[in-house]
């Protein structure tokens, strides 16, 4: 396995098996993953974690992701975290109001692997490959 990079990505979906997914789809970057299954959980470790990128649903109890993401982007200390919003709800207005609200992207599921890849890569700074 390789050596962790210091790069900490937060995956938040309630859904233990899409962040299990995310997390093997991500496995051979050498990024830490933190984990919560709703967005007040995901907030009180954005604060007190602060990582370097933020993947989250969209549709979950409680906390939605488009709320996530107004409140990442009104505290200062967070504020600059890029958030990735994916769903699988379909639709422009929908695209635009996740935008609006400060999502970075807006991907739908199926994930694009290469492509979250390349975002969470981008996003925390490395170019590297994946290890095999």
């Amino acid at each position: 396995m390789p050596e962790p990079t210091g790069k900490k990505v937060l995956i938040i979906d309630d859904s233990a098996t899409t962040r299990a997914v995310v997390k093997v789809y991500l496995a051979g970057y050498s990024l830490e993953f933190l984990e919560a299954n709703n967005g007040q959980d995901g907030l009180e470790l954005a604060r007190s974690a602060r990582p370097d990128a933020i993947i989250i649903d969209l549709k979950m109890p409680g906390m939605d992701g488009l709320t996530f993401c107004r409140r990442v982007r009104a505290e200062m200390a967070i504020r600059y975290v890029p958030i990735i919003l994916i769903t699988g709800s379909r639709g422009l207005d929908l695209r635009n109001e996740a935008i609006r609200s400060g999502a970075s992207v807006f991907l739908n599921k199926p994930i694009d692997v290469p492509m979250l890849a390349k975002l969470i890569l981008g996003y925390v700074g490395s170019s590297q490959q994946p290890s095999s």
